[in-house]
C-alpha cells in the first residue's frame, strides 16, 4: 500500500472516528491494484458508533467506511460464511492495519484469516437442488425467449445463479461483480473461459445453441435440469 493512501486513511480516522479502536485499509487500496475509479475501503471498529456503511469524499478520495462494533463484526463474519460473501472477512484478513488502540486488531485479523481459509458453509443437497431448480427455470426462459433484450437480462441472472451453484457446492467463496469472476477463475479457469467464450458467441451471432449446451453440461454435474419431482416446503 502506498504511504500516501495510508496517510489519507489515518487522517480520515483522526478526523471522523477519533474514538475508534481498530481500523483496516482493505480492497484495491491495500493490494495496490488501484484504478482511476478506485476508492479507499476502510473497516472501522468503534464501540461508540452505530454499525453502518457510510461514504465520504475526503482529500480528493472517495472513502467507503464499514463501521462495526465488536459484536456486529462477529455477526458479520458468521453471516458472511452463510451467504458466501467474504467482503469484510477478506478486508480484515488481508487489509493493512492502520490503527490498533488496544492491541486487539491482530487477534481479529488472525480470526479473519482463519475463517477466510476455511471458506463458506458448504451447500447441502437441499440447497443444490433449489439452485438447480431455479437455473432450470431460467434456462427454459432463455431457451424459449425470442426477444434479444429479454434474453440478455435472463442470461445475466442465469450466469449469476450458475456460478453461485458451482462455487458454493464446492466450498468456495462467491463474491460480487469482479470478485465473482475472480473466484470462478481461481476455482476452474477453464470453465470460466468457456463460459465467456460461448457467451461472446451468443452476443455476436444471437445463436444460443453452444451456450445452452455448455450450461446444461455444467448443471449435469449437480442435479441436472430439475423440475418434475422437485418440492420445497414453506415455513
Amino acid at each position: 500500500m502506498k504511504n500516501s493512501i495510508k496517510k489519507v486513511a489515518q487522517q480520515f480516522i483522526v478526523s471522523h472516528y477519533p474514538e475508534s479502536d481498530i481500523a483496516w485499509v482493505g480492497g484495491s487500496a491495500a493490494s495496490g491494484n488501484l484504478t482511476t475509479e478506485s476508492d479507499i475501503d476502510l473497516v472501522i471498529i468503534d464501540e461508540t458508533e452505530t454499525p453502518r456503511l457510510e461514504c465520504y469524499h475526503f482529500l480528493g478520495w472517495k472513502i467507503e467506511a464499514f463501521i462495526y462494533n465488536s459484536l456486529s463484526l462477529e455477526i458479520e463474519f458468521q453471516t458472511a460464511r452463510y451467504r458466501g460473501m467474504p467482503t469484510i472477512i477478506k478486508m480484515c484478513a488481508e487489509g493493512q492495519l492502520i490503527k490498533d488502540k488496544q492491541g486487539k486488531g491482530k487477534e481479529v485479523q488472525r480470526e479473519a484469516k482463519k475463517l477466510y481459509e476455511q471458506g463458506p458453509e458448504l451447500w447441502d443437497e437441499e440447497k443444490i437442488n433449489e439452485a438447480s431448480y431455479q437455473i432450470t427455470d431460467f434456462l427454459s426462459d432463455f431457451r424459449s425467449s425470442e426477444e434479444f433484450e429479454e434474453s440478455l437480462f435472463i442470461l445475466n441472472k442465469l450466469i449469476d445463479m450458475l456460478t453461485e451453484l458451482v462455487l458454493r457446492a464446492n466450498g468456495n467463496w462467491v463474491g460480487e461483480g469482479k470478485w465473482r469472476v475472480r473466484s470462478l477463475k481461481s476455482y476452474d479457469n477453464d470453465m470460466c473461459d468457456k463460459l465467456v467464450k460461448y457467451t461472446k458467441i451468443y452476443m455476436n451471432t444471437n445463436d444460443k445453441a453452444e451456450l445452452i449446451s455448455f450450461i446444461q453440461s455444467i448443471l449435469d454435474n449437480y442435479s441436472g435440469e430439475l423440475f418434475a419431482g422437485y418440492k420445497k416446503f414453506f415455513l
